[in-house]
C-alpha cells in the first residue's frame, strides 16, 4: 500500500473518531450547556497542566515559526488550545485518550493549520513535535480529572 494511501486512511480514521466523539456529545443525556461547561472545565484543567513559562513558549514558537512575533505567539496558542479542546471533547464523549489517540488528535489539528505554519512541511512537523512533548502533562490532567469521579462512585 502506498504511503499516501496509508496516510489518507489514517486521517480518515482520525476524522471518524472525532466525528464519533462529537456525535456522542450531541446525543449525551446532559444538556448542551452542561456538556459545553464540562468540556470547558476539562480543557482548562489540561491547559493548566501543559502551561509553559514565557521563555519556554518563546523557544517553542521560534523552533516552529523561525521567529517570535505577536502573530506567531498567537498562532501557537491557537493551535495549542485547539488541540486541548479536541482532547477534552473526545474525553467527554467517553473515549479513552492514550498516547496514540493524543498523537492522532495533534496530527489532525496540525493538518488543519499546516497552511498557517512555516512554508515547508518542517514547520508542521516541528509544531507536532512540540505538542506531542506535552503528552505526559495531558495524561496527568486527564488522570487528575478522573479521580473525583471515582471517589464519588466509591461512596455511592
Amino acid at each position: 500500500m502506498s504511503s499516501k494511501r496509508s496516510g489518507n486512511m489514517i486521517m480518515a480514521g482520525i476524522i471518524g473518531a472525532i466525528a464519533g466523539a462529537v456525535g456522542g456529545l450531541l446525543f449525551a443525556p446532559r444538556s448542551g450547556k452542561e456538556t459545553r461547561d464540562e468540556i470547558l472545565k476539562l480543557a482548562q484543567n489540561i491547559s493548566k497542566q501543559i502551561k509553559t513559562n514565557a521563555e519556554d513558549t518563546e523557544t517553542r514558537v521560534k523552533q516552529v515559526f523561525g521567529e517570535v512575533t505577536k502573530s506567531t505567539m498567537d498562532k501557537y496558542q491557537l493551535i495549542r488550545s485547539t488541540i486541548v479542546s479536541k482532547v477534552a471533547a473526545v474525553k467527554m464523549a467517553g473515549n479513552d485518550i492514550d498516547r496514540t489517540n493524543y498523537t492522532r488528535i495533534v496530527d489532525l489539528v496540525i493538518s488543519e493549520f499546516k497552511d498557517d505554519l512555516a512554508v515547508t512541511k518542517l514547520g508542521a512537523s516541528r509544531m507536532a513535535e512540540q505538542m506531542k512533548k506535552d503528552w505526559e502533562k495531558v495524561k496527568k490532567a486527564l488522570t487528575d480529572e478522573e479521580k473525583p469521579t471515582k471517589e464519588v462512585e466509591k461512596k455511592a
